[in-house]
């Protein structure tokens, strides 16, 4: 007898056939009646006609029957199993692999549910083996931005220490520069009647100034926090100003051999190049201050890298920009434990800006002839004659008629640049403050041809102040002014629409030939 487990373990074809079969019994049934009574006649039919209707009315019962119990059987072992497949296949899509196909039967969706769930149980090991890497990824990506901070919290303490370090050097430039101002301009007051020797005190007192201002370029640089603006930059000449700076701080014990073959450039953050060479030099004179010896820090352009030290990860081409730091102190294993730490952490920031910058280091230290420090960094634009510096206006100070603010916190610079500009005919309004500035803008009666502000000041700043105007009033030309600057870039300060940017000190005939140039190239402005 076949019992309902038995039919569930038969293969879906067997079914479908043992249901056909149940379907068509009745049919084969009353086909067969029908033709036993064509043959037969009419006169010789002993069984009543009812008898016959009940016979069909029966046999056409059993056949609906029949038909819903295959639709039954049907729905049962085919579309509910697909049902239930098609929800879980749903529940997968949003990512629940957990959830398996309950279909034990030997028939072909028993084996599907069973491959089915093979496969759900092989994505649900993958994902969390994958949920695994992710994590492992986050806590690769917090490991690297700590090891980042760190590294930042390193190059500070390296910076203050080299400044710590310098600061002797620096005093004693600073003290030379202010003599020589000092006593040039009471020579001026001496002779106030000889013009041809104020012309040249006169001159003195520049000159003096203008080695101050350089002499506070270097320190701002070397200490700032600037945001990462690489250029084409020509690699000597960052090298120049760094020795340049470091020279008087290093005693007369100690000779420094340099040695310059290359001008070629590289893509690279000058305040990073500063700092990098600022503090290989420091580090590598401060291993000779007890006993002297030479520092020779040379440049040259190589094809490759010297062999041996080729990393194998490291796939950038040639030519490089070879820097080379050299001192003949102790090597690394017999320096004592703090100058060692020191040039370790020296070696980790170097390597950090190297790195940003696509670049390969490495030390070599050899017992009895000291330690030197190798930087290789790509060479771009080779033989561009351009130095990566801004192009001086060549035009001439000729005067003008045009209305400009000015607004600075500084009393002497404002009432200077009011003075400067007045002489040469500009008419002249100075503000104090960039609120009082920015009202006098949109209610004054005055249509402002220009704005010269500087960038750092109390209640607004000048950032704030030229973005508040250029909203109204895009096309004005404003010129920025500032003596430190580590928040924003040149570049950001072009993005916001401001033309020009002057460092301070400012140098009056630069200021002179921007303004006019600015003007000349613009002969109409928007009126608000």
């Amino acid at each position: 007898m076949i019992t309902l487990p038995k039919i569930r373990n038969l293969k879906l074809r067997n079914k479908l056939l043992l249901f056909f079969l149940i379907l068509f019994a009745p049919l084969i049934l009353i086909s067969k009646t029908l033709v036993f009574i064509q043959s037969q006649k009419i006169d010789e039919i002993s069984t009543p006609f009812s008898t016959f209707a009940t016979l069909i009315t029966l046999d056409i019962l059993f056949f609906l029957l029949a038909f819903w119990g295959l639709a039954y059987l049907l729905s049962r072992f085919v579309t509910k199993p697909l049902e239930k497949f098609t929800h879980i296949l749903q529940n997968s899509k949003e990512g629940d692999y957990r959830i398996r196909l309950n279909h034990n039967t030997q028939d072909e969706v028993g084996n599907l549910a069973r491959h089915f769930n093979a496969l759900m149980i092989r994505i649900d090991k993958y994902n969390d083996q994958n949920q695994k890497t992710i994590h492992t990824q986050d806590a690769l990506i917090a490991a690297e931005k700590e090891r980042r901070k760190l590294l930042s919290k390193l190059q500070k303490a390296q910076k203050m220490e080299a400044i710590g370090t310098l600061a002797g050097g620096i005093a004693h430039d600073f003290n030379n520069i202010l003599s020589s101002i000092f006593g040039y301009a009471q020579l001026t007051q001496m002779n106030w009647d000889n013009q041809e020797k104020l012309n040249k005190h006169m001159n003195q007192i520049i000159k003096g100034t203008q080695r101050a201002s350089d002499l506070v370029k270097q320190i701002m640089t070397f200490s700032r926090q600037t945001k990462n603006e690489k250029r084409p930059l020509k690699l000597y000449l960052v090298l120049k100003e760094a020795l340049k700076f470091l020279r008087s701080s290093i005693p007369t014990t100690i000779e420094m051999v340099t040695q310059v073959e290359t001008v070629d450039m590289v893509n690279a953050d000058p305040t990073q190049m500063h700092q990098m060479i600022m503090n290989l030099c420091t580090n590598a004179y401060r291993a000779m201050m007890t006993s002297g010896g030479t520092l020779t820090v040379s440049l040259t352009t190589v094809d490759q890298i010297q062999p041996g030290h080729q990393s194998k990860d490291y796939f950038q081409p040639g030519p490089f920009l070879k820097l080379m730091v050299k001192d003949t102190g102790h090597d690394m294993e017999h320096k004592n434990k703090e100058n060692r730490e020191t040039e370790l952490g020296v070696a980790a920031i170097v390597k950090g800006i190297v790195d940003d910058h696509k670049g390969l280091s490495y030390i070599e230290s050899i017992a009895g002839r000291g330690t030197s420090f190798f930087v290789y960094l790509p060479v771009v634009g080779k033989n561009d004659s351009s130095s990566g510096s801004l192009t001086k206006i060549d035009v001439s100070l000729n005067p003008g008629k045009e209305t400009i603010m000015i607004v600075d916190d500084e009393p002497d610079i404002l009432a200077l640049i009011e003075e400067l500009l007045n002489k040469f005919g500009y008419s002249v309004h100075p503000f104090n403050n960039g609120e009082t500035a920015l009202n006098a803008y949109r209610e004054s009666q005055i249509n402002f041809d220009m704005i010269i502000t500087d960038m750092t000041m109390p209640r607004m700043t000048g950032i704030a102040l030229a973005e508040a105007i250029l909203s109204e009033n895009k096309k004005i030309p404003i010129i920025l002014c500032s003596g430190y600057n580590e928040t924003i870039t040149r570049s950001e300060i072009g993005a916001i629409g401001i033309q020009a940017f002057l460092e301070k000190p400012l140098d009056t005939h630069l200021l002179l030939r921007t303004i006019r140039t600015l003007f000349d190239n613009e002969k109409s402005f928007d009126r608000v």
